[in-house]
């Protein structure tokens, strides 16, 4: 087991596996070895996988914080990448199971750091705050403070988040984060300079390019919105919140061209359809195109 465990540390994690299979074999009751295997895929972001095997582990032995902590991390993965609320409410349970088995885990900064994360996709801001805090009095860590902006945005305290995201300039998220920030504030020359920032480490992510094209649209500058609203939509042209922003763009250039980029929407992407919807409603569309866009979403979702 030692070796095995040596492995995992090193970052070996199909040997680490391979021999974890080959233990598996000879004691299919040890806990252990499901623990091991849900942690070496739960490093490989294998969430699933490491789910199961988790879960077989805590089945076996149901009073080993470990277990029920690792499963709390991996059922906050599955339900963040999934939008899944219940996933994420199970595991706020795993992980106030694993602080009543061991109240150490009180003194780790990435206990508090998830727990902090799941409040925050559960809407509980100022208990998410608490736990931030908590992890960053033991430790000072640049994601701990990115997550502590991300829940002083959702607090409406934007100065404060603005000084979190500054902790880390050299991360592209953190540069969009604070573009984001000056642009709710409407603060939209700002919001565009890190806009730009973030698209020149990362020129791939089409919302760095979605937020630049609705700051100069509210500037009043269509033209040059348009054009970085085409750069989004080459990268991912089935998005609907990009596209309700080209048809917000569209409106003001070219009536016809925001009608039909709508209907052709609507007709090919049914999974997308009340998305784009309730986007558009929520849109500045202009006063010429409004009353065909509003028929064409009364019809449709």
């Amino acid at each position: 087991m030692e070796e095995i465990i040596r492995l995992i540390n090193e970052g070996k994690y199909s040997e680490a596996l391979d021999k974890l299979k080959n233990e598996l074999v000879k004691r299919r009751d040890n806990p252990e070895l499901y623990y091991l295997i849900g942690l070496v895929n739960f490093r490989l972001n294998n969430f699933r996988k490491a789910l199961i095997n988790l879960e077989k582990a805590i089945k076996i032995k149901s009073n080993d914080a470990r277990y029920h902590l690792l499963y709390a991390y991996t059922l906050y993965q599955l339900g963040y990448n999934n939008d899944d609320e219940k996933m994420i409410k199970k595991a706020l349970k795993e992980i106030e199971i694993a602080k009543q088995l061991d109240q150490s885990l009180l003194n780790d900064p990435e206990y508090h750091y998830y727990l902090a994360n799941i409040l925050y996709e559960l809407d509980k801001y100022n208990e998410a705050l608490e736990e931030i805090n908590k992890a960053l009095s033991i430790k000072d860590d640049k994601e701990f403070h990115k997550l502590r902006g991300d829940i002083l945005f959702q607090l409406k305290r934007y100065e404060e988040a603005i000084r979190e995201y500054e902790t880390d300039l050299e991360k592209d998220g953190n540069l969009y984060a604070i573009a984001h920030t000056y642009f709710t504030l409407g603060d939209y020359e700002r919001a565009i300079n890190y806009f730009n920032k973030a698209i020149s480490i990362n020129s791939e992510n089409p919302y760095y390019y979605e937020g630049k094209a609705r700051a100069l649209f509210l500037l009043g500058k269509i033209n040059e919105a348009y054009e970085e609203i085409r750069r989004a939509i080459e990268i991912d042209p089935d998005n609907p919140y990009i596209k309700a922003t080209e048809i917000e763009i569209l409106s003001e250039i070219r009536v016809e061209d925001a009608v039909r980029e709508l209907k052709e929407y609507l007709d090919e992407m049914d999974m997308y359809k009340e998305i784009l919807c309730e986007e558009i409603r929520g849109r500045k569309i202009s006063k010429k195109a409004k009353e065909y866009i509003d028929e064409i979403i009364t019809k449709s979702c």
